[in-house]
């Protein structure tokens, strides 16, 4: 497997930079974030400073793990080891001749890119809230209306989960939310079985450390579904980077109403468990939107909630 550094180098206005691939070279022609493979000796960080200031002629001053990637193409199969860098020191300069252009994350879905790509670019569009429906809000009805309120306040991307409903109610529930989500431009990540998730036709399936643990490998989970996951250590948090999951929720970061025999993880150890994932983390647990300028401090993607949302 070919192992690369690959770094999503940012702006001070947000942009991210993208590069264009030879067109003499497998995945020619396409657009890409820089980076290279690594050398004989080096760590993926070291690969990415180096690279960055040979393609580029920047030097990294900081990079944060954002996902790993792993994908077979028909030649190779690659690893992906992506950083955000947001802090780099001169002027960006093509030193190879590539093209090279600055773009706003919400319009790179509109170029193309080679596929073990893509994940990264829906890890750069993910919002910052991840609101969960969850069964002590009310039946049905209060489920829906509550939200159907969240997208009409500007949230995109929720979780819906019901341990209390039977197999079929919650399949009844999910196709609802599923087609409300639809017609309103949100996503939905579905807690419930995976055969039960393509039964109903849903887009993403937030998955237990149970149903982690339960999978064999990334290979048997079927395509075209995205995957979410609920982890509370550093174990499940591998677990989820190597199932290729999308983003991981990592509670509880503080006391919750629900869970109040069990001890959290405080600040402090949610940013060194952050800081180790190579996935994108949402803190949950005691926390809501207003502590989201704390959480993004600590390394968190954003803010994970149920009451508080």
């Amino acid at each position: 497997m070919l192992k690369v550094a690959v770094g999503v180098v940012k702006n001070e206005r947000g942009e991210v930079l993208v590069t264009k691939r030879a067109h003499d070279v497998p995945q020619g022609g396409l657009w890409e974030f820089p980076g290279g493979k690594l050398e004989l000796g080096e760590d993926s960080k070291q690969a990415l400073r180096r690279e960055l200031l040979e393609e580029l002629n920047i030097t990294v001053l900081t990079a944060t793990r954002l996902i790993q990637i792993k994908h077979d193409y028909s030649e190779l199969s690659v690893c992906l080891d992506v950083y955000i860098v947001d802090s780099f020191k001169g002027d960006v300069c093509a030193m190879e001749g590539q093209p090279t252009r600055w773009v706003v994350t919400s319009d790179l879905e509109r170029s193309s890119f080679p596929v073990a790509n893509l994940t990264i670019i829906e890890a750069l569009n993910l919002p910052r809230y991840y609101p969960i429906i969850d069964d002590s809000i009310g039946n049905e009805q209060a489920m829906l209306c509550h939200l159907e309120r969240l997208i009409d306040c500007g949230h995109t991307l929720f979780q819906l989960r019901a341990k209390s409903f039977s197999k079929e109610r919650y399949k009844g529930l999910a196709e609802e939310a599923i087609k409300m989500c639809k017609e309103k431009g949100a996503r939905l990540f579905v807690n419930a079985p995976i055969e039960d998730a393509l039964e109903i036709g849903a887009e993403g399936v937030h998955l237990t450390a149970s149903d982690m643990s339960g999978i064999k490998n990334k290979s048997t989970l079927p395509e075209g579904l995205l995957f979410a996951a609920s982890c509370h250590n550093q174990e499940e948090l591998q677990m989820a980077s190597d199932l290729g999951v999308l983003f991981a929720v990592l509670s509880p970061v503080c006391k919750t109403q629900t869970h109040v025999d069990v001890e959290p993880l405080g600040w402090g150890e949610f940013e060194r468990l952050a800081d180790h994932a190579w996935l994108p983390v949402f803190a949950l647990g005691g926390l809501g939107p207003e502590d989201i300028n704390q959480a993004q401090s600590k390394g968190a993607m954003g803010v994970a909630g149920i009451r508080a949302f």
